[in-house]
This record gives C-alpha cells, structure tokens and sequence, in this order.
C-alpha cells in the first residue's frame, strides 16, 4: 500500500492545530484523492470533502463515512500530521518537553517498557509513547486499548505488533513519530 503523509507546519500563525484539524484533513484527504485518482464527492458548488464530512468512532478514531480512505491525524505543539492511505492506518509526533515522563511510564508502561525508558531515557520515553499512539490509533482503540508489549526480549522497540507493522520515523531533533500500517512494505511519502 501507499500512504502520504502531509505535513503543516503552523508555526507563526495564531491558530490552535485542534480547532483547524478537520480543515486540515479535508484538504489532506482531498488532496490524496485527486494524486491517487480516487472518486471524491460533488456537492452544491464544493468539490471534495468538507470538515462536517468527518465523523469519529466510539473511541475517537476518525473516518469517513461510505468511502475507502483511511486516515489518521497526530499534532504536538504547532506541527500537524495527516496519513492517508487505502488501509488503516495510525500515526504519533511528540515534540520533547519535561513532562516527568519516569512516573508516566510507571502508570502507563509495562515492565520491560519501563526499563527500555530506564535505560534511554527521555528519547526512549517518547521514542516508545508515539509507537504506542502510533499502534492504538491505526486499531482504533487509543493509547488505553488492549495493547502487546512494545519491546523484544532483546530490548529494542518492536518493528510489528499482531498484524501491524510499526516504523519509527525520523523528523528532526527533539522530534518523534512513529506510523503504523497493516503492511511491512507499505511505501510512505511525506508531503508540506
């Protein structure tokens, strides 16, 4: 499969990424439409999707109602990311800040998570966190869903979980993400 990953950026502006995430995934999703030739809809004087077209599922996951593309929205400070693709699909950025994160993982992760974060410290926190997000939103049951341990025996994040495929990818500095698709191969393209 073949995701597109678009990227805002919205640093400068005055805007909060929460109150603009649904402008933004319409134009996300409509843009992949139109690049992979799928159908988008025809309304009174609007081609495309609009904000009201995107609905939520029981445990937030969002989705569109009667169409085949999936996708999955993750924002930390005024950076703003949108996967899109055919098959499900979730995505996590964190942007490093002091948040306590030892006590965080002692409520929230496992005991071998525990000890990778011991072990890596802050970056091993969030390095571990957006695999999670990136995991409990492509099943749709969030961070606080039924979840496998996210390190091997060896010590190291896992690169799948059940039938997902984790990648850990690389932005910036002081920057996480991480995406998680139903195939190893899937082919990611990062646009914005």
């Amino acid at each position: 499969m073949k995701y597109k990953v678009f990227v805002c950026d919205l640093d400068g502006s005055k805007c909060d990424p929460k109150a603009v995430s649904r402008q933004l995934c319409a134009a996300a999703v409509n843009a992949y439409c139109r690049m992979e030739g799928i159908e988008i809809p025809l309304k009174k004087e609007v081609e495309g999707f609009v904000p009201e077209d995107f609905l939520e599922g029981e445990k937030g996951k969002p989705y569109l109602k009667g169409h085949p593309v999936h996708f999955n929205v993750s924002h930390s400070e005024l950076l703003w990311l949108c996967m899109v693709g055919e098959s499900p699909c979730g995505i996590d950025i964190q942007q490093e800040k002091d948040c306590g994160y030892e006590r965080i993982a002692e409520r929230h992760f496992n005991e071998a998570e525990q000890l990778y974060v011991k072990r890596e410290g802050i970056s091993g926190f969030f390095k571990l966190w957006t695999v999670k997000e990136a995991y409990g939103k492509y099943t749709g049951q969030g961070f606080y869903g039924e979840m496998p341990s996210f390190v091997t025996e060896n010590g190291s994040i896992v690169t799948q979980a059940g039938d997902a495929f984790i990648r850990e990818i690389e932005i910036g500095p002081g920057i996480y993400c991480a995406c998680c698709t139903e195939g190893k191969d899937d082919e990611i393209q990062f646009i914005g």
